[in-house]
């Protein structure tokens, strides 16, 4: 499925002048928070110029995204996903900017398989272990009661287990990814129905769904 490029999320990172359609995200993210992994390739990055040469190097496993080959030139890389293109030997990841734009950001390949997922829902199974549900669709089982909603953990991608555990409380760093102050970072001060987050020496309250833990 297409949509038109004037009616894009005001998220991407393009112009609205240019081809007429574009290509719809699928995947786990939100569209407004993910971009397609062709218009990555071609529009942003601009490691490709045609949607032909973009369908070549997915179909022959040169694009992971969180040590996984892509093949589907419309999957929808989010928040903090860990993009690799093995020709090319770099590494990329998502974030959120000011004004909710998303931002492609190099980084060094020792970090590609080491990510922040915000948990986004918990479950109890059979024989008391537990499910953890994260932001970018992932999910794993653990005998960790400490992990609650709300919280983030630093996961292993490769491994697809949590090797960090980022509480959400009183004094630790946030990012507001939702809302008027997106791809703002700052200190939490109390955590309460919404989240008071001091953002360049000014207190803001914060709905829980619109910010992630990002630092101890």
């Amino acid at each position: 499925m297409h949509l038109k490029r004037m009616a894009m999320p005001r998220s991407w990172p393009l112009a609205k002048k240019g081809k007429t359609f574009m290509v719809r995200g699928v995947g786990p993210h939100p569209m407004k928070i993910c971009i397609p992994v062709l218009v990555l390739l071609r529009d942003v990055l601009k490691e490709v110029k045609t949607r032909k040469e973009a369908k070549k190097i997915l179909k022959e496993g040169n694009v992971l995204v969180d040590n996984r080959p892509i093949k589907n030139e419309k999957f929808g890389v989010g928040l903090f996903d860990r993009i690799y293109l093995k020709k090319l030997e770099k590494a990329f990841t998502i974030t959120i900017g000011k004004k909710g734009k998303i931002k492609v950001q190099e980084i060094n390949k020792d970090q590609l398989n080491k990510k922040v997922c915000k948990v986004i829902g918990k479950k109890i199974l059979r024989g008391k272990k537990i499910q953890i549900n994260l932001h970018d669709g992932k999910n794993f089982i653990t005998d960790d009661t400490e992990i609650k909603v709300g919280d983030s953990i630093v996961l292993d991608v490769k491994a697809n287990k949590p090797i960090g555990h980022l509480e959400l409380k009183e004094g630790c760093l946030a990012l507001v990814i939702k809302g008027r102050h997106t791809g703002q970072n700052g200190k939490i001060t109390k955590v309460d129905d919404k989240i008071s987050i001091v953002i360049e020496k000014n207190t803001f309250e914060i709905p829980r769904e619109n910010v992630i833990v990002v630092g101890a």
